[in-house]
């Protein structure tokens, strides 16, 4: 028996190149699993992009299950690029030459804000702003045409 939560809302989840441009995408439910959502937005893409061998996700992904199940069917390496170390616990009494190193500050991770730039260009498309649409599949079209407009004032400026 699946228990699902009751969250209101959409999830997105696109599959984007190393340029940020979108190979595949899937809009579901907001109560639905992170792991189904992916490999549904695989199969959008698999059909017109089979070429693909190598995925990098963000631990929201992450799961020897989801692994394994990627690999055989899509025969994808996934890789999770996981956050580096911001601090840990420690006792009072640790000596100071057995506290872990942990460097401070804002550092880019490769890999990392590849998609999160790209829904920041999707959001600045007004349909894409909200959820306006009835339907998933009319939000996952509108990805699709807004990322259409992106390429081509990208190619084509205008004047």
């Amino acid at each position: 028996m699946t228990v699902e939560k009751k969250i209101k809302g959409r999830k997105r989840h696109i599959i984007t190149d190393t340029n940020g441009l979108v190979l595949g995408c899937y809009v579901g439910a907001g109560s639905e699993n992170d792991r189904d959502g992916v490999k549904l937005a695989l199969r959008n893409m698999v059909w017109k992009y089979s070429e693909v061998r190598k995925m990098w996700a963000d631990m929201g992904y992450e799961g020897k299950e989801l692994k394994m199940s990627i690999d055989e069917e899509f025969k994808i390496d996934l890789e999770i690029i996981k956050r580096p170390r911001s601090g840990c616990w420690v006792r009072k009494d640790t000596p100071v030459e057995l506290l872990p190193r942990i460097e401070g500050g804002f550092k880019v991770q490769r890999r990392r804000w590849v998609v999160e730039r790209t829904f920041g260009w999707l959001g600045r498309n007004r349909r894409l702003s909200k959820e306006y649409d009835l339907l998933c599949s009319s939000t996952e079209n509108n990805i699709y045409m807004s990322l259409n407009r992106l390429l081509l004032r990208r190619f084509f400026p205008p004047n």
